[in-house]
């Protein structure tokens, strides 16, 4: 199973922590973010990965070449227009993910534990799929949170500012060659959650929920230390 891991941002909102090192490579207990990414998805099956870099995307290269993370096989892809937004990570990797079936999206600054993957992954097709968290209108993770809009079983709607909500986006997707058709030039230089807002509306994402497995997003230092803490317990489990 394939995977293509967008690691390419600046991390802006992390600054200065973010100055010297890119934030895939800050550190949580021991080990930089994007090692317990991929240590989840090695968990959850996954045996090959592409990785998307473009800010200090030399260290990550470094890093991950000494990590020696036992039965994966890693390549690299450079963004280099990485000051724009993520879809073009998505669209930098559209030559070198295989296209004779589907792959894990995931994000580099987002942790999911591998039940979550594994979910998201078990009956896969050939439509893509998003890993959903159902959540309440008071749900304080919407402030941060891509929302989205589910019916019988499909995503029907995606986007930070939606109104009429009832889950949360978790960053974890199953997608098909399809995203790379879906990535027009309108979209290109746009945000990820953009083309995947044009698939919901078009009936073409489904929905799959992992409610109650553990994820988080980080973005500022507060979800650092949340993040410590969700590895603190999962440790204790």
């Amino acid at each position: 199973m394939h995977a293509l891991i967008l690691a390419a941002g600046d991390g802006g909102r992390l600054q200065p922590l973010t100055n010297a090192v890119p934030k895939p490579l800050l550190m949580l207990r021991g080990r930089p973010i994007i090692n317990h990414v991929l240590e989840s998805l090695s968990a959850a099956g996954v045996t090959d990965a592409t990785i998307v870099v473009g800010y200090l995307g030399g260290q990550i290269r470094t890093a991950l070449e000494d990590a020696h993370l036992a039965g994966m096989t890693l390549r690299f892809v450079e963004n280099d227009a990485f000051d724009l937004h993520n879809a073009r990570s998505i669209w930098a990797a559209r030559d070198v993910i295989p296209r004779d079936g589907g792959f894990v999206l995931a994000m580099g600054d987002h942790l999911v534990e591998p039940a979550l993957v594994e979910a998201l992954v078990c009956g896969a097709d050939a439509r893509c799929r998003l890993a959903i968290d159902r959540a309440a209108p008071a749900d304080p993770r919407a402030a941060e949170a891509t929302r989205a809009l589910i019916r019988d079983g499909r995503v029907v709607d995606l986007g930070k500012d939606l109104d009429e909500w009832n889950a949360l986006d978790t960053g974890a997707f199953w997608c098909t060659p399809q995203v790379f058709e879906a990535i027009t030039p309108e979209l290109r230089d746009g945000e990820a959650g953009a083309v995947f807002a044009s698939l919901a509306r078009s009936g073409e994402l489904d929905a799959v929920d992992v409610t109650g497995r553990r994820w988080i997003d980080i973005d500022t230092a507060d979800d650092l230390r949340a993040a410590e803490a969700m590895l603190a317990a999962e440790a204790l489990a």
